[in-house]
Order: structure tokens, then sequence, then C-alpha cells
């Protein structure tokens, strides 16, 4: 049989962080705006605006697989946390069960 050893606080700052990505890639589009903006020059600007705007396509898909792995980290945090606090009921459970069945013998 093989152990199973999973890292909960790993998994939860994962899903920390790719929720920051998510948000960092959502307000991408005023940044960019803001950069482009700044170029001072308007030839530069219309190129800057224009990669920016190109960019939103992919980003927006981006962010869609970013959000999706995001839920798939969190569903499988909160799936092996209730597994663990399960089994850590009934081991307790058990010990309980045992320690009252050897009290009840005497």
């Amino acid at each position: 049989m093989a152990d199973l050893t999973l890292d909960l606080q790993l998994l939860t700052q994962l899903k920390e962080d790719l929720t920051a990505i998510v948000k960092e890639f959502k307000n991408a589009d005023d940044f960019s705006d803001a950069v482009a903006d700044a170029t001072g020059h308007d030839g530069l600007h219309g190129h800057v605006r224009d990669f920016a705007h190109k960019w939103n396509d992919k980003r927006k898909k981006m962010t869609g697989n970013v959000e999706a792995l995001q839920k798939q980290i969190g569903a499988i945090s909160d799936g092996f946390t209730h597994v663990d606090s399960q089994l850590a009921k009934a081991l307790e459970d058990a010990r309980t069960e045992h320690v009252n069945q050897k009290v009840q013998a005497r």
C-alpha cells in the first residue's frame, strides 16, 4: 500500500497565488492603457495600445484557465481537508469505543 502525503498549506498558498494572478490579469487593461498614454509619442502610443488590446483576448483566455485551475486546487484542498478530518474523527471514535469496552470489561 502506498502512502499519500499532501501539503495542504502549500495547496492553500497556491490557491491564493492563483487568485492574485487572476486579479492582476483582470486589472491589466487599465494598466496597459495608462502605459500607452504615458509614451508621449503618437506612433508609439498606437502600437502600445494595439499590442495591449490584441493581448486582451489571450489574457482573457488565460484568466479563464487560471480561474479554473484555482477552483480545482480549492476543491482538492477542501476535499482532502474534509477526508482528513473525517478519518481523524473515525480514529478518535474507534479509540474512545475501545477504551469504553475495556472499562466495561473490568
